[in-house]
């Protein structure tokens, strides 16, 4: 007999920091835009004319994952969201440098 939960494994830390991070924005005209954060956000598909920086706020907290900080912003007439990743600071962290390393060599 094998134990709930026996095949889920831990993940070392080169698995995490391949892994794939979760986006709740949802994108769709079929539906208002509404904001659900942190569970989803609905925003319309493309942005409008509005949508600059004045005009976007940000939702929630700077989340970071594996050196990489982000934010989510919705504009505040429309209601288009998009995560936006914040420029990387000189003190970034080994994975960040490493990443930086391998797009450097997949890019020749």
């Amino acid at each position: 007999m094998r134990r709930i939960g026996s095949n889920i494994r831990k993940q070392n830390s080169d698995a995490k920091s391949h892994r794939i991070v979760k986006n709740i924005i949802r994108y769709t005209d079929d539906e208002k835009p509404r904001n659900d954060y942190p569970k989803k956000i609905v925003s319309p598909s493309e942005p409008s004319g509005c949508c600059t920086d004045e005009n976007r706020e940000v939702v929630g907290t700077t989340k970071e994952i594996d050196g990489f900080k982000f934010a989510y912003k919705i504009c505040k007439k429309c209601g288009y969201a998009l995560k936006f990743y914040f420029p990387a600071s000189q003190g970034t962290s080994e994975a960040v440098q490493n990443y930086r390393q391998w797009k450097r060599y997949m890019a020749q």
